[in-house]
Parts: structure tokens; C-alpha cells; sequence
């Protein structure tokens, strides 16, 4: 076989089979399209085939990934909750860093970047369908308790247990710390309103680690 019919032979070959940065790339224009349709459409009307569309794949290529609409939407959220991992992973790693700071400024932190990811647009309307469906959807809402579970509520237990806090109920007191940080920016969403400003989202966090603190100061150590 002549050089060039070797070379033609292995570009036949290898036709088809994209690259890993190609992969990649492709990969998040699905879940950007999906998140776009999810967003303005709900999760009921959203539509695989307008999707797929959207991030120029196939419909084929679509359902090999993702096995149908509900894992296509926990991809979604786990990746509009990228910047929510990097926190908790952050959390896990920085103990040594984090051996001498203030309880109280740790908690503050964490709320603060929380709220900032929130109160994005593309939350907002995410959370809005949440709201909405969730009751009709038991999928889609175990999908949304999964993520707050992980990427809310872990990261606040993990604090606390830095700090020395511990006990039976320390995972119900971090879940009702995030549902006092989410307060506000959950009103507004309800009732309508502005997103929170970065200044309005600061003052929140202090007062809500205020008066939680208050609450479990006799077990502090």
C-alpha cells in the first residue's frame, strides 16, 4: 500500500471520533443548550429534539449520553452547580488553613459565595422551575434535594465540624442555618423582587450567622 493510501486509510478511520478537547467541547454546548431550554421553557416543555438542536448533535448522539430528560437535567444542575463544588471541595481540603479562622467568618464566606452563584440569572430561573414543578415531578424534585444536600448543607456540617462542633443533631443545624441563608433570596424569588445585591447578600449572611451562632452558642467549645 502506497503512502498515500496509508495516510487516507487512517484519516477514513479515524473519521468520526472527535478529539478529546472536541469531546469536551461538545459535551458542555449540550449542557448549556439544555440549560437554556430548561430555563425558559420548564422542565415539562423543554424538548430534547430543540436541544439537540441547539448544540448541533443528533438526537441519537443526545440519548446516548443521557437515557432521557430527567438525566439530562441532574447533569444540568450538577453542572450549574460547579462553582457550589469548588467551594465544598475547597472546604474538605483547606483544614490546616482554616485551623485558626473564625467560626463565624467561615460561615459568612460560604453563604456569601452561595448566594453570589443564586442569585445568577441562570440560577433564578432554574430555581424558579424547581419551585414550579417539583411538586408535580418527584424526580425532579429528588434531583433538587440531592444537589442541596451535597453543595449546601455538607459544606455547613464540614465547617462545624472543623470548629469542633459535633453531636446527633448537627446535620439538622446546618440545614436549618442554609434555610435561614437562603431566606431572602428564596422571598424575592417567590414574591418577586430584585436579585440580592452583593452588599444585600453580605449583610444577610452576617446577620443569619448571628443569630444562628446565638442559637448553638452553649455547645461551643
Amino acid at each position: 500500500m502506497s503512502k498515500t493510501m496509508i495516510i487516507k486509510e487512517q484519516t477514513r478511520k479515524g473519521a468520526g471520533r472527535p478529539s478529546a478537547e472536541e469531546a469536551e467541547r461538545k459535551a458542555a454546548a449540550l449542557i448549556d443548550a439544555a440549560l437554556e431550554e430548561f430555563a425558559n421553557r420548564g422542565f415539562r416543555g423543554a424538548s430534547l429534539r430543540t436541544i439537540a438542536a441547539k448544540a448541533d448533535i443528533s438526537t441519537r448522539t443526545l440519548y446516548n449520553r443521557y437515557a432521557d430528560k430527567v438525566a439530562l437535567f441532574a447533569a444540568c444542575l450538577d453542572a450549574s452547580s460547579a462553582q457550589l463544588r469548588r467551594l465544598t471541595l475547597k472546604s474538605l481540603d483547606a483544614a490546616d488553613s482554616a485551623a485558626g479562622a473564625d467560626l463565624a467568618d467561615e460561615l459568612a464566606d460560604h453563604v456569601i459565595a452561595v448566594m453570589q452563584q443564586l442569585s445568577q440569572e441562570r440560577s433564578r430561573q432554574i430555581a424558579a422551575l424547581l419551585f414550579r414543578e417539583g411538586a408535580e415531578f418527584a424526580e425532579v424534585r429528588e434531583i433538587a434535594r440531592v444537589q442541596f444536600e451535597r453543595y449546601q448543607v455538607d459544606p455547613v456540617v464540614e465547617i462545624l465540624h472543623r470548629h469542633g462542633l459535633t453531636g446527633p443533631t448537627i446535620r439538622d443545624e446546618a440545614t436549618q442555618f442554609v434555610a435561614m441563608a437562603n431566606g431572602e433570596w428564596q422571598r424575592r424569588l417567590l414574591f418577586g423582587g430584585p436579585p440580592m445585591t452583593v452588599a444585600e447578600i453580605e449583610i444577610q449572611a452576617r446577620l443569619v450567622v448571628r443569630i444562628f451562632l446565638a442559637g448553638i452558642a452553649p455547645r461551643q467549645i
